[in-house]
């Protein structure tokens, strides 16, 4: 038998004995819950709130109902009403239901377990959905309520500060709480400019990272994600706004391209609890599996995958930007043979070659560019013979070089490929696969990942946020799969619903004021573990000075597979290693690849 609660009878629940006991004055009717690892007082009034602590101390307090706005109006919430069962598993679930401006039906769910919280939001109705808000019901301005009720219908956050999964190029990862993130995709408009420099704003280096934020208060970390079931990703990001003057919003922005015909149910939103941001993510991550809100990896990985790198971005841009050039105009077959001739005069061990930015007639065409290529297949076949295997670099859904007919048009201009279109999907899976079968390259290293940020693009097939780049990616990793079993596909998607389409991660772009640099890209590392990816690419240094890159080319065997940039110099310092180190870096491989040997 289940036990019922109405806030209209002022209760306090304790947890262990579970006794109840009234207090005098229904105006201050309190309900506490207590869990091993939380407590929960929950207050009436309009709304109803919630006071979330950890260790006695409050980290969050708010209101028991959230916001849904359409994609032109924002929902006004009243006449709320709640009740609270405690279950025969000592679970707790608070119901709560309002009356809406918008919807002819909401309800809301709270569910309160010993490891963790969840909360989420139904609605009936019909209409296009813009902002589903958690823990609000809109944003607060710098100076005034903004678009929420005040105060009582926003989050009052008491930690100090929280931590974010997603890196950025200030390798920030922790904030205050007044500053906003945006976890996932951005329209790029937050991240400064050349005169207004905002480096810790400059995201998309996971893309898109964990939906998931952690709060630290004293010795406690609380953190806050969401999760879907695969499909129903269709926003580009979490969005916190950080605390202002009525509170802070925690949303995504469906910017009206999901619509409610009859019955909608927003994403879970989970409360993770330690005392370590990366131990609630590692909590918030084994939450998204067991609840079936993420996806498996498929069992492609092959000793050939974990082979040392070369990639000659860093090289075309030595050679380029100092002098006023374009680096993807040095994407050429005659250069990559020059450089892989310097590398293998100095004995360098490596097992996979990168073909970078542009070694395609259009960044969309998945079509070699014969000037600059005029036997690809020809090197291909030559590094295979020595032992190697070979990525071409691909940009996620790209305009350029596209027919119309498969394009997103907007004012008469292609936006990008339109993914969800059944016709671009039969026309790039034949591209893929000419590559791979009569090319004879190995795979692909993805990049440029970017979802539709903003409303009105006219996509095909419902397809839009985080999903638009799922399904472009499975495209490229199924079919370049089928054409070759053993085939490697890397991307930077460090996200648990990406599993299914990556074999190996890249630890990605270091900018060019980054020092220490091997703890930066450890604590990256970590974040990946977490999220599912066991074999990661660490990418390379070769922005920064000529100490950082050394420091981290001795550090990537113990955190990933080595990999390197250029053969002459490094890009902004433009100093060149010695030969001590060319040797050096030489054995350092010949010794990582010997480790690879003795564990398979």
């Amino acid at each position: 038998m289940s036990s019922l609660l109405r806030w209209r009878l002022p209760a306090i629940l304790v947890s262990g004995a579970l006794t109840v006991s009234a207090f005098a004055q229904p105006s201050n009717s309190t309900t506490t819950i207590r869990m091993p690892a939380y407590s929960v007082e929950i207050r009436a009034g309009e709304p109803p709130r919630l006071t979330i602590e950890r260790d006695g101390e409050a980290v969050f307090e708010v209101p028991v109902v959230s916001g849904l706005a359409s994609d032109s109006q924002q929902e006004q919430l009243s006449g709320v009403d709640s009740s609270l069962r405690q279950g025969d598993d000592g679970t707790w679930e608070l119901i709560a239901t309002a009356k809406s401006s918008l919807w002819t039906g909401r309800r809301f769910q709270w569910r309160f377990f010993p490891d963790r919280i969840e909360f989420r939001q139904f609605a009936s109705g019909h209409g296009k959905l813009g902002r589903s808000y958690f823990l609000s019901n809109g944003v607060s301005n710098r100076w005034d309520n903004g678009t929420t009720g005040g105060r009582a219908w926003t989050t009052t956050i008491d930690a100090d500060r929280y931590f974010s999964p997603n890196p950025n190029h200030a390798n920030q990862f922790e904030f205050n709480i007044a500053m906003p993130q945006t976890v996932g995709f951005s329209d790029g408009s937050k991240g400064g400019s050349d005169s207004d420099f905002r480096p810790e704003r400059i995201i998309g280096i996971f893309a898109p990272p964990p939906l998931f934020l952690a709060f630290h208060l004293d010795k406690t970390w609380t953190g806050i994600g969401i999760g879907a079931k695969p499909g129903d990703y269709l926003f580009p990001a979490l969005e916190y706004t950080g605390s202002r003057y009525a509170g802070a919003s925690f949303y995504i922005d469906y910017l009206g391209y999901k619509a409610i015909d009859g019955d909608f149910a927003s994403p879970v939103l989970s409360f993770t609890f330690a005392y370590d941001p990366l131990d609630a993510l590692a909590a918030y991550t084994a939450w998204l599996d067991k609840n079936g809100l993420s996806t498996s990896a498929a069992a492609h990985d092959a000793a050939w995958h974990h082979l040392p790198v070369f990639c000659g971005w860093a090289e075309q841009t030595v050679e380029s930007v100092p002098s006023g050039g374009a680096p993807n105009k040095l994407a050429t077959q005659a250069n990559y043979e020059k450089w892989i001739a310097i590398l293998e005069q100095r004995g360098l061990p490596f097992g996979t070659v990168v073909i970078d930015d542009k070694w395609q007639q259009g960044y969309g065409s998945f079509e070699p560019d014969p000037q600059k290529w005029p036997d690809m297949k020809g090197f291909v076949a030559a590094q295979h013979a020595k032992g190697r295997h070979v990525l071409l670099w691909v940009p996620l859904a790209h305009s350029d070089g596209l027919p119309e007919s498969l394009c997103i048009m907007v004012q008469g201009k292609c936006m990008g490929a339109d993914v969800g279109k059944p016709e671009y999907e039969a026309w790039l899976r034949p591209c893929i696969r000419h590559l791979v079968q009569d090319i004879g390259v190995d795979g692909f290293k993805e990049d440029w990942v970017d979802a539709p940020t903003v409303p009105g693009v006219p996509l095909s097939g419902g397809l839009a946020g985080i999903e638009f780049v799922r399904r472009f990616q499975w495209i490229l990793y199924d079919e370049t799969h089928k054409a070759k079993p053993d085939a490697l596909v890397e991307t930077q998607t460090v996200n648990a619903l990406f599993r299914e389409s990556s074999d190996v991660t890249r630890l990605n772009d270091i900018w060019y004021a980054t020092r220490n640099v091997p703890d930066m890209m450890r604590l990256r590392a970590r974040i990946a573990h977490i999220s599912g990816w066991p074999v990661l690419d660490t990418d390379n240094a070769s922005s920064t000075t000529l100490k950082d890159w050394w420091d981290y080319m001795l550090a990537q065997p113990s955190i990933g597979i080595p990999a390197l940039y250029f053969v002459s110099k490094t890009e902004s310092t433009q100093e060149a290693p010695t030969d001590a180190q060319w040797s050096a870096l030489a054995g350092l491989w010949r010794s990582y690849i010997e480790s690879l040997k003795s564990e398979r």
